[in-house]
């Protein structure tokens, strides 16, 4: 469905780490290259030949001013701070959220559309369905003009996954990563030695057993079931999300049904995992509403990078992150969400402006990564004083550095833009609830899964190659 490119990229950390890969159309897959981004131009010439003074006698020219709509879920007091730091730079383009867009998303979006009331920038929550609808204009003739964007700083494979039949609907502008939490603390404790950034997955169950002691209610592991939708890729790095290839589900694979059976034997054999034990045993070990995880109660919990925040302020123990573990390979998940610009808008040279500084303008992700400002979004695009600021924020995990280089090789959470996955998912769940609830077994019922997983992928993309 999209176009398999190679791309070059280059990660320039603080101790000049060098990172790289391509991606595949459904950003599966990466490959290791090197690229040096353009030096500055320090000719006398302005852009398209024109003189210095030339340039400033156009700059000089006042701009019409004009107010973009924005239709997005962010809090208010952090959409006003994302509008007041681009209006500052942008004082000829006034910003407004529009309060006509809100939850449900996809229904509110189809309705205000309906209404020929689309705001001129929207978070999307599911590309595919933006795209099939007509709501999103191909952002690719704004990105083939600007030279930011073709010096090639972006995370390719992620572009990609909002790229459908050669036409970009939308950007990332936020990303966030899943990886294995570590209570230190606890490892010192039983004398188990920290794993380093390559570990496997032999060594995480044999710390999972020793870091389980029963009698204190402390157990090796949280939130493991979650790894059934990207462990995979440890045993078939072609894998990722939920066996996702780039053109197919693959639930009868053999990688998948050693997968199963590794967190199988976590779960019900060794019983490491907090995931077992009902709420009420829960509550009765911990308290109502307590997170065992920040009293100090897991010493490994799969989680987003969102509990980066949540640590901080509230574990009261050491703690660092790893990326999942390997066996055959090893490769990081990824979760993306999506901004563009509606067809309807009167002003897309300006929202153009705005989706940029949202998604890979040196300028936005500089101002972002200011201490004042929450740490919600790993930086999107490759730059060395981006990543220095985003690494040096007060109290970043030190594991963090091994798995931003791991981005390129990253696989993303099909959600928001693989089509059909909204309605494939459910069948996922249906049917993982059958084999938890020991109604069936997953031998038995993957053939099904795949089929029917694959069958809502095709339509879904069949439709949307036919929208008009």
């Amino acid at each position: 469905m999209r176009k398999t490119t190679s791309f070059i990229l280059m990660l320039v950390l603080s101790l000049a780490l060098v990172v790289a890969g391509c991606g595949s159309g459904g950003g599966e897959t990466g490959s290791s290259n090197q690229n040096q981004p353009p030096a500055s131009s320090t000719d006398s010439e302005g852009s398209a030949g024109q003189t210095n003074e030339q340039a400033n006698e156009q700059t000089d020219t006042p701009k019409e001013t004009v107010t973009l709509k924005w239709g997005t879920w962010m809090g208010e007091e952090e959409a006003n701070r994302i509008i007041e730091a681009f209006e500052a730079t942008h004082p000829h383009i006034n910003i407004e959220t529009d309060p006509a867009v809100t939850w449900p998303w996809n229904e509110k979006l189809a309705a205000v559309a309906a209404a020929g009331q689309l705001p001129d920038v929207i978070w999307t929550f599911g590309v595919p369905v933006a795209a099939a609808n007509g709501w999103l204009e191909d952002l690719t003739p704004f990105l083939a003009a600007d030279p930011e964007y073709q010096a090639g700083n972006t995370f390719k494979n992620l572009d990609e996954t909002a790229n459908y039949n050669g036409k970009q609907y939308a950007l990332p502008h936020s990303l966030l990563m899943f990886g294995v939490f570590l209570n230190l603390d606890l490892f010192e404790k039983e004398n188990i030695p920290i794993p380093s950034a390559n570990w496997t997955v032999d060594e995480m169950r044999e710390a999972a057993i020793k870091l389980t002691k029963y009698n204190d209610n402390q157990f090796g592991m949280a939130n493991i079931k979650g790894m059934r939708e990207t462990l995979t890729s440890a045993f078939d790095p072609s894998l990722g999300w939920n066996t996702w290839d780039g053109e197919k589900f693959n639930f009868t694979s053999p990688a998948f049904k050693e997968t199963i059976a590794f967190i199988d034997e976590l779960l019900y054999s060794d019983k490491v995992s907090l995931d077992i034990y009902k709420q009420e045993e829960k509550e009765q070990w911990y308290g109502k509403d307590k997170n065992p995880w920040m009293l100090g109660k897991i010493g490994m919990q799969y989680d987003g990078t969102w509990l980066i925040n949540g640590s901080i302020q509230d574990a009261n123990f050491k703690w660092d992150i790893r990326p999942l573990p390997a066996s055959k390979g090893q490769r990081i998940p990824l979760i993306t969400d999506y901004v563009g610009i509606t067809k309807s808008s009167q002003h897309k040279e300006e929202a153009f402006e705005f989706v940029k500084w949202l998604t890979y303008s040196k300028e936005g992700w500089m101002e972002r990564m200011k201490p004042e400002w929450p740490l919600n979004s790993i930086p999107l695009i490759n730059d060395e004083e981006v990543w220095n600021a985003y690494l040096g924020r007060e109290d970043m995990p030190a594991g963090m550095r091994d798995m931003i280089a791991m981005i390129p090789d990253g696989f993303v959470d099909p959600i928001k833009w693989l089509p059909g996955y909204m309605d494939a998912l459910n069948i996922y769940q249906e049917t993982f609830k059958q084999i938890d609830e020991r109604k069936a077994k997953l031998e038995d019922v993957a053939p099904d899964l795949e089929k029917r997983m694959n069958d809502a992928y095709k339509t879904a993309a069949d439709q949307l190659s036919a929208a008009p």
